[in-house]
């Protein structure tokens, strides 16, 4: 609404719904003949109401009213919201079904989502998969309750990651869940659609439109660098000691076509290239000896420094350092990601952590003693890092390192 014009007419943005329209016509009087015609319109164009100018009074208590409705409307996405149901077990189709129950905090996923476009935080994106895979009845449900808004930001933020790192063989997904987010945006109601794009707005629905905007100016720009035969050459480093070696082929759905795997052997036994398990997915493989020598142990640090040390003016675009049962500190859909941008080329992070756990944040002689050594100044920060030395480092990063005594 923007105000009471020179000749006492009330200029509506959009037409009022019949019910707010008859609350806000019998706040004011008027006959039930015009309390009608307030609802009627169409989206865009403004309704103009007849008030007398010396009911100041009672026309703001029909604002009142009629903005009651509209807030009620706006409470059909409850804070939380309940979904459940059973899945038979395909193998053992005679087990009792799994029936999980999950409880889902719109409000929330609502500041993640300012957090995320605002602030730069990470992404929502368990609580975007999560809404973006519900079964259908649930999702037209929210619908059908004027509730769309979590989906349509579900959408969104799912478009961005897989327009960034589109699935093998499937890159249009990230186009597709763009349109899918619009789609629902547009089916909203109007008074859904303001609280996205008003100002201030209750979702941040322009600044997501830009973030999409730009991983699809990216995603394009990267698709045609690869038409052309750019592609980022990535070496993926292991200290091996005996470890099974299967997930290469069971857990790595794909990796960058230029990829070196390199490994470290640590505990004096070689793999066998020829019947190691994946090895066809990479563009060669090698085999580094690197036992430990006395009595300390090096584990994958030893391995890590000599593949560095090694390769230092000749490091790929980017490394990838883990050990051999990696599974056990990361989350392979999560390094699938990192592995699926590589391939697109649209990833550009200098240092990546791969593994979940982190560690408590401390300061110790031991930690201080280290940092001094390494970069010769005191440590004055608490240090609190990803656990468990499995992460991504870009070559340019590691040059610009200085190693000295080496």
């Amino acid at each position: 609404v923007s105000a009471l014009d020179s000749r006492g007419l009330l200029i509506v943005s959009r037409p009022l719904s019949p019910f707010a329209a008859a609350a806000a016509a019998a706040a004011m009087g008027l006959p039930e003949g015009r309390a009608a015609s307030m609802g009627q319109g169409r989206p865009h164009h403004r309704a103009a109401l007849h008030v007398q100018r010396w009911r100041p009074v009672h026309l703001h208590l029909a604002f009142f009213a009629a903005c009651c409705q509209q807030q009620a409307a706006a409470m059909s996405c409850f804070s939380e919201m309940n979904f459940g149901w059973c899945e038979f077990s395909r193998l053992n189709p005679g087990d009792p079904p799994n029936c999980p129950n999950y409880t889902f905090s719109i409000a929330a996923f609502q500041r993640k989502l300012d957090s995320h476009y605002i602030n730069g935080a990470r992404p929502p994106l368990m609580e975007a998969f999560f809404l973006t895979r519900l079964i259908e009845d649930y999702r037209t449900n929210l619908v059908d309750m004027d509730c769309p808004t979590p989906l349509v930001f579900a959408h969104f933020v799912v478009a961005e990651l897989n327009l960034i790192a589109p699935p093998w063989g499937d890159p249009e997904e990230g186009w597709r869940h763009f349109d899918k987010a619009v789609q629902l945006a547009k089916q909203a109601s109007p008074f859904q659609q303001h609280l996205m794009v008003a100002v201030p707005s209750a979702w941040p629905f322009k600044k997501a439109m830009d973030q999409v905007r730009a991983a699809q100016e990216l995603s394009a720009c990267a698709f045609q660098r690869v038409i052309e035969g750019f592609n980022y050459r990535v070496d993926l480093v292991i200290a091996h000691c005996r470890e099974d070696l299967s997930w290469l082929s069971t857990k790595l759905q794909g990796v960058p076509r230029l990829t070196t795997l390199l490994i470290y052997e640590k505990c004096g036994e070689s793999a066998q290239v020829d019947i190691l398990p994946g090895a066809d997915k990479f563009a060669s493989v090698v085999v580094v000896p690197k036992p430990d020598k006395g009595r300390a142990r090096g584990d994958e640090c030893s391995a890590y420094l000599a593949h560095i040390v090694a390769n230092y003016d000749s490091l790929a675009d980017f490394t990838i350092f883990l050990q051999s049962d990696p599974q056990d500190h990361l989350h392979f859909d999560f390094f699938d990601l990192v592995l699926r941008s590589m391939a697109a080329t649209t990833y550009s992070v200098p240092y990546l952590p791969l593994n979940g756990p982190r560690h408590v944040r401390t300061l110790t002689p031991c930690l201080s003693a280290v940092h001094e050594e390494l970069f010769g100044t005191n440590l004055t920060e608490i240090i609190g890092p990803y656990c468990c030395a499995q992460f991504v480092v870009a070559g340019g990063t590691i040059r610009r390192l200085i190693f000295r005594g080496l």
